[in-house]
C-alpha cells in the first residue's frame, strides 16, 4: 500500500488493520482491504490490486519484510494525543475564586502493559487440484454469474472480438493449471460462450483459475484497463445473487 497512500494514510490504515483485522483468511483480507480503499476512496482497480498485494505481503520470508511500522504508529498515536487541561497553580486565584489549598490524592500509576506487536500467520496455498470434497452450492452460481455477465457484454457491444477472446481463452486454457479432467468441460462452454450457463463443477482453485484465463483473453483484445473494466462490472452483476452474501465473487478475482 506504500506505493498509493500517503504515510499519515498508511499508519492509519495499519491501526485500522491492529484493531479489526482478526485472522487472515480470505474473507478478512478482502474486508479489511474495502475499509482501506472505501476511507480513501480507492477505486475498484486498486481494490483488486491491493488483494493479491497484501496476500503477497503475509506470504513473505521474515528476511523480505519492510521495517518494522510499530514505532512509527506509536510515535503517530503519542502525536495526536490530546493535550492535558492546564491546571490552577496553588496559591492563585481563578476568576475571585481560590480553590482550596488541600492535599490531592494520587492514586498509584500501575506499570505500562506491553503492547503485543501484530503478529501474521502465513496462509497455506491452495492446491489447484485437491482431492475433491463436497464444495458449497454457492461457488458455481456465482462463477457462472461473473463469467456469463462478463462475456455477454463482450457479445452485446463487441461481438467481433467475442470469437477472438474465446479463441485466446482456449490458448491459455492449454496453459493453464486446470486439471485435464476438467477442460473438456471449460471447452464445452467455450462454444457457447455467450449462450451457456458455466456451471462448473470444480473447486474455488480451479474456478478461480478459469477467471484468471477470461481475463488474459479479455486483457489481448482490450488492454489492461478494457479488461479491468469488463471484469469489475461482471463482479457487480454476481454480487446481486443471494448466494454472493455468502460467496462473494470477488474472491474468484483474489486468487486469480
Amino acid at each position: 500500500m506504500a506505493d498509493i497512500l500517503d504515510d499519515a494514510a498508511l499508519i492509519d490504515a495499519l491501526w485500522l488493520m491492529q484493531e479489526t483485522m482478526r485472522g487472515d483468511n480470505v474473507s478478512d483480507i478482502i474486508n479489511y482491504v474495502d475499509a482501506v480503499a472505501k476511507k480513501n476512496m480507492l477505486d475498484g482497480g486498486l481494490s483488486r490490486r491491493l488483494y493479491t498485494d497484501f496476500h503477497k505481503a503475509l506470504r513473505l520470508p521474515e528476511d523480505k519484510l519492510p521495517l518494522d511500522p510499530w514505532p512509527a504508529m506509536q510515535a503517530q498515536k503519542a502525536a495526536r494525543a490530546p493535550a492535558p487541561a492546564p491546571s490552577i497553580p496553588a496559591g492563585r486565584s481563578f476568576g475571585g475564586y481560590m480553590p482550596p489549598q488541600e492535599p490531592v490524592y494520587a492514586p498509584p500509576v500501575p506499570a505500562p502493559v506491553p503492547v503485543p506487536q501484530p503478529v501474521f500467520a502465513i496462509p497455506a496455498p491452495v492446491p489447484v487440484n485437491p482431492v475433491k470434497a463436497q464444495q458449497p452450492i454457492e461457488q458455481p452460481l456465482v462463477f457462472g454469474a461473473l463469467m456469463r455477465a462478463a462475456l455477454q457484454e463482450v457479445q452485446r457491444f463487441h461481438s467481433a472480438a467475442l470469437i477472438e477472446v474465446r479463441k485466446d481463452a482456449l490458448i491459455e486454457l492449454e496453459r493453464s493449471k486446470v486439471p485435464l479432467s476438467e477442460r473438456p468441460a471449460v471447452r464445452d462452454a467455450w462454444d457457447r460462450a455467450a449462450q451457456h450457463y458455466w456451471q462448473i463443477d470444480a473447486d474455488l482453485a480451479v474456478l478461480a483459475e478459469l477467471v484468471r484465463v477470461l481475463s488474459v483473453a479479455l486483457t489481448k483484445a482490450f488492454g489492461r484497463v478494457g479488461a479491468d473494466q469488463i471484469l469489475s462490472r461482471a463482479v457487480e452483476v454476481a454480487e446481486q445473487l443471494p448466494e454472493a452474501r455468502r460467496y462473494s465473487p470477488k474472491r474468484l478475482m483474489f486468487l486469480m
